[in-house]
C-alpha cells in the first residue's frame, strides 16, 4: 500500500479546511456562474416537483415534531431549524433521479438545501449563500474524485457518503467556524457517512431519503464542533480513515496535493444536468437507443459493453427478464431504460410518473420487456481503463439483416461535453414547477437567480418557493 499524503508531510485534512475558510464570492469566476445559477435553479425546481412523490410524503410525515428555527420547506410557509429544513428539501431533490451529478455524485440537492437553510437561519445574503454553496459543492466533488471510482464500484452510495462533507463545509462556512472548528466539523462527518447502492438491484425508497439523511448529518457535525465535540484528525488519510475503509486505497498523493491547491479551477462548471429520470450510467446509451428509435423493429441483438461503474449500479437481469412494477429497478435496469428509448416512450419525468402512477406496463409481457431480453449487457475492463470518471456509452447493435453497427458514445446530452441549451433546460424546469407554483411564480423565481443580485437576502429567493397565498 502507499504512503497516504499526510504520512507523506501533506496534510490534506487542513488542505480542505483551509479551503473552506478562505473561499469567497469573487473567486467564482464569470466562467463557473451559469453554471452555478443552473444548479440552483435545477434543484430549486426539482424540489417543488417531487413534493408529491409517495417517499416525499412520507419522509416529510415522519418529520412531524420538526425543530423551531427561520429555515423554509419547499411549497410551505413552514420555518423550522435548518437540519430538519434541509433534511426535507434535499429529500425532495434527491426523490426522482433527475439531479445533476458530479464524481459520481449529486451535489446540488446537498449543497443548495444546506446553503439556503443555513442561510435563512443566519440571515445571510444571497452572495454569502452562494459563497458557501460553491465551497461544500468543491469539498464534495474534489474528495469524491480522490476516491472514484472505487466509491461505487465497492458498492457504496457515492451522495450518500460524499454530501456528510458537503454539507459539512456549507454550514460550517456560513457559521463562519475557523480552521480547527471546521476540520472537527468534517472529521465528525465522517461518523454519519454510510449508504450502500443495494437499492439498484432490489429496491427500497430509503435510497431517496440518503440526501436528506446526509445533509441533516453534516449541518449536525458543524453544530456538534461548535458545541466542543471533536473528531479524528486524519479523518481522511489515516490508517482508519476514509480512504483505506470506503475505497480500501490511499489517495493518490499528486492528485490530493492538486485537489485543494491554491489557484485550482473550480470544478462547478463541469456539472452534469440530467434529462433523464435514471441512473446516470444508462444516458449515453439512452442517448444511442433513442436515435435509432425508427429502426427498433429491424434491431436483433444488442451488446452493452460497461463499465464497472455502470455494471455495478446499472445491471439488473432479474429485472430486466421479467420486468418490475419496482420504481427503483426501473431507474436503475439498463436494459429496461434502453427499450423505453428504442421503443420512443422517452426517459423523461412524464414517462417515469406513468409508471409509478400506474398508468404505464413494465411486466414480463411489455414491448419495453420484450426488447429488453435482446440485450447483452458485458463488462469491459477497457472502458475502465479509458474512462475511469465518467461514463460513455458502447454497443454493438445486430440488424435483422446481418448487419453490425458499433455504436460509441463519449457522453450524453446535459454532460458537459454535450451541454443542455438555456431552452432545453427552461423545458426541464417548467414542467417540473408550473404545475405546483403557477407559471408567474415559477418564471419569478427562475428570473431572479438569473439576475443575481448578491447582496439581496436569501429569503428573496426562499420566498419564491412558499405558497402564493
Amino acid at each position: 500500500m502507499t504512503s497516504s499524503p499526510q504520512e507523506a508531510g501533506f496534510a490534506l485534512e487542513e488542505a480542505v479546511a483551509e479551503f473552506v475558510v478562505n473561499f469567497q464570492y469573487k473567486d467564482i469566476d464569470t466562467g463557473s456562474m451559469p453554471a452555478v445559477k443552473a444548479i440552483l435553479k435545477d434543484q430549486l425546481a426539482l424540489q417543488v416537483g417531487a413534493v408529491d412523490l409517495p417517499w416525499s410524503i412520507e419522509a416529510r410525515n415522519f418529520l412531524d415534531a420538526p425543530r423551531p428555527g427561520k429555515a423554509s420547506v419547499v411549497t410551505e410557509h413552514t420555518t423550522i431549524a435548518p437540519a430538519d429544513a434541509a433534511y426535507i428539501n434535499a429529500t425532495y431533490g434527491h426523490g426522482f433521479e433527475y439531479d445533476d451529478v458530479a464524481s459520481n455524485g449529486h451535489p446540488g440537492c446537498c449543497v443548495v438545501p444546506t446553503a439556503l437553510a443555513v442561510g435563512e437561519e443566519v440571515g445571510a445574503t444571497i452572495g454569502e449563500t452562494i459563497e458557501a454553496m460553491v465551497a461544500g459543492y468543491e469539498v464534495f466533488v474534489r474528495v469524491g474524485r480522490l476516491a472514484a471510482p472505487d466509491l461505487v464500484n465497492n458498492g457504496w452510495h457515492a451522495h450518500a457518503v460524499l454530501a456528510n462533507f458537503g454539507a459539512a463545509a456549507v454550514a460550517a462556512k456560513l457559521y463562519k467556524l475557523p480552521k480547527d472548528k471546521v476540520v472537527h466539523a468534517l472529521a465528525i462527518a465522517l461518523s454519519h457517512a454510510s449508504g450502500t447502492t443495494e437499492y439498484t438491484k432490489s429496491g427500497g425508497s430509503i435510497k431517496r431519503v440518503h440526501a436528506g439523511i446526509a445533509v441533516r448529518n453534516g449541518i449536525e457535525s458543524v453544530k456538534l464542533a461548535m458545541a466542543g465535540i471533536t473528531g479524528p484528525k486524519k479523518f481522511l488519510t489515516g490508517p482508519k480513515g476514509f480512504f483505506r475503509n470506503f475505497i480500501k486505497r490511499d489517495a493518490v498523493e499528486a492528485d490530493a496535493k492538486l485537489a485543494f491547491a491554491a489557484g485550482e479551477p473550480l470544478r462547478v462548471s463541469g456539472t452534469w444536468l440530467k434529462p433523464y429520470c435514471c441512473c446516470g450510467a444508462h444516458h449515453p446509451y439512452i442517448d444511442a437507443m433513442a436515435a435509432r428509435s425508427g429502426r427498433v423493429a429491424e434491431i436483433e441483438a444488442v451488446t452493452a459493453r460497461v463499465q464497472a461503474m455502470t455494471r455495478t449500479l446499472a445491471d439488473n437481469p432479474q429485472a430486466q427478464q421479467n420486468g418490475t412494477t419496482n420504481i427503483e429497478e426501473l431507474q436503475f435496469s439498463l436494459a429496461l431504460e434502453m427499450g423505453l428509448a428504442a421503443l420512443g416512450k422517452g426517459n423523461g419525468y412524464a414517462t417515469h410518473r406513468a409508471f409509478l402512477d400506474g398508468n404505464l406496463d413494465i411486466g414480463p409481457t411489455s414491448d419495453v420487456v420484450d426488447f429488453a431480453r435482446r440485450i447483452t449487457v458485458e463488462h469491459a475492463p477497457d472502458l475502465d481503463a479509458a474512462y475511469p470518471f465518467n461514463f460513455v456509452g458502447d454497443l454493438r447493435i445486430t440488424y435483422g439483416d446481418g448487419t453490425v453497427e458499433e455504436v460509441f458514445m463519449d457522453g450524453a446530452k446535459g454532460m458537459p461535453n454535450h451541454p443542455f441549451t438555456d431552452a432545453e433546460h427552461r423545458e426541464k424546469l417548467n414542467e417540473l414547477t408550473f404545475g405546483v407554483l403557477g407559471e408567474a411564480q415559477a418564471t419569478a423565481l427562475f428570473d431572479l437567480i438569473e439576475a443575481f443580485d448578491p447582496s439581496a437576502p436569501v429569503t428573496a429567493l426562499t420566498d419564491l418557493v412558499k405558497p402564493s397565498a
